[in-house]
């Protein structure tokens, strides 16, 4: 079951050496079981958010908390709660999808008797076929976003950070997608979404942040 935590950021700001602050003491709470989506042009602070909600960026002042942990003091214990689809993938080519999905099963000390079936759902769903079984690295771009997708879905996270999802979807798999994202939600997950058309998340999200939030 996911965790009932809030995850709440407190006077973030974030700004690039000692440039202009691409995000001015920003408040806001992402609720469980609600999907939240990050909007504007491109270059106006969604990335820079999605990288301090992964920890992959350090806030230059400010706090994000999940229930009572600051992420950034206890990173790991945070990142083994969430699930990441970058916009850019960044996939080992040299695996299969189901070798990848394995992998991250076994890392996180999840792999029991049940995991293949689960695995294999996991991908029927997304509408991945029998090209699971083929190398990532040989991959067209659509597949590369449902491998990704996959992964950080497989896990069942507590939270799932998402920047452009059906970038190189067909509308197919786009609401295959969308009924899964659905379902994450209904199950009491947090889901944070950015895009560049607000058009495209419109079917899966309750609320929504405008940026530039400055």
């Amino acid at each position: 079951m996911p965790d009932t935590f809030h995850l709440k950021l407190d006077n973030l700001s974030k700004r690039y050496n000692v440039g202009p602050y691409v995000i001015s003491e920003f408040n806001y709470e992402f609720q469980k079981g609600r999907a939240t989506a990050l909007v504007g042009p491109n270059g106006s602070g969604k990335t820079t958010l999605l990288r301090l909600l992964s920890v992959s960026a350090f806030p230059t002042s400010g706090s994000i908390k999940y229930g009572d942990l600051n992420i950034f003091n206890h990173p790991h214990q945070y990142l083994s709660k969430v699930g990441i689809v970058y916009d850019q993938p960044d996939l080992p080519g040299y695996l299969s999808t189901i070798e990848l999905l394995e992998w991250v099963m076994r890392n996180r000390g999840l792999w029991n008797s049940d995991t293949q079936n689960k695995i294999n759902g996991l991908l029927d769903q997304l509408l991945l076929d029998e090209r699971r079984n083929n190398l990532i690295g040989t991959y067209s771009s659509g597949m590369m976003k449902k491998a990704q997708i996959a992964a950080a879905l497989i896990a069942s996270p507590a939270i799932l950070l998402m920047d452009e999802p059906f970038k190189g979807l067909d509308e197919e798999s786009k609401q295959a997608t969308i009924d899964l994202l659905k379902d994450f939600i209904s199950n009491g997950q947090i889901l944070i979404v950015s895009s560049h058309i607000k058009a495209t998340l419109e079917p899966i999200c309750n609320d929504y942040i405008s940026f530039p939030l400055h």
